[in-house]
């Protein structure tokens, strides 16, 4: 199991980019699927090494996928200006072509999972003008009380990816009952997908393993 340095070309309206990412790929063989890990917010110390995202990186990489995990445009040493939400859905598709496109994996069967600001970004991707055909998504703790998610949500229904959503009992940024109201608004089978860690905050300080363990069982 190696993973590798790689460099991402993204294309935003501002003009091109060039976004750090790191690449696990399994052992070889046959071509695997691949899941692309999208990070917090820079502003509270986000980026592709927090912990959570390292051990979920490693974790799928063990069980045979190829994970891309990258920073969002302005953070690390992606080029280009972070902004806030405005176009990092596009720094997920960007990362998503990237890795529906390796030879090592499998392009049709490529999955999305981000935490906290990764996953309203992930999520944000699979509808338009992105419109990422993830097989699966994994939203961990969208910030949801910082979101006007009424317009997004009829759209991301529309979406052909398994979608799940995680998030803490005492997560004061994504209250389980904002997230069961918004995946209610998305669909009844949404509505289904929702779990909820038991005694968990936002940051999930001490609970990185179990959730790594979760999101292996999902992806």
């Amino acid at each position: 199991m190696e993973e590798i340095e790689v460099a991402i070309q993204c294309h935003r309206d501002t003009g091109p980019v060039v976004l750090e990412g790191r690449l696990r790929l399994p052992d070889p063989g046959s071509p695997a699927p691949g899941v692309v890990l999208c990070h917090p917010h820079p502003a509270g110390g986000g980026d592709m090494d927090v912990p959570l995202i390292s051990l979920v990186s490693e974790a799928l990489c063990l069980l045979g996928a190829a994970v891309l995990r990258f920073n969002f445009a302005g953070v690390g040493m992606s080029r280009g200006f972070f902004t806030d939400g405005a176009l990092e859905p596009g720094d997920v598709a960007a990362a998503f072509r990237f890795l529906e496109s390796r030879p090592e994996v499998h392009g049709r069967d490529v999955s999305v999972a981000g935490w906290s600001f990764g996953a309203w970004m992930a999520l944000l991707s699979i509808i338009e003008p992105y419109s990422v055909p993830a097989s699966t998504l994994v939203a961990v703790a969208p910030p949801l009380v910082a979101c006007d998610w009424s317009a997004a949500a009829p759209e991301i229904a529309g979406s052909p990816a398994e979608r799940y959503y995680v998030t803490g009992e005492r997560d004061r940024f994504c209250p389980p009952a904002s997230l069961k109201e918004f995946a209610w608004a998305v669909s009844e089978r949404d509505a289904g997908h929702v779990m909820v860690l038991a005694g968990a905050d936002h940051y999930l300080f001490g609970r990185e393993q179990e959730v790594a363990r979760l999101l292996v069982e999902l992806l």
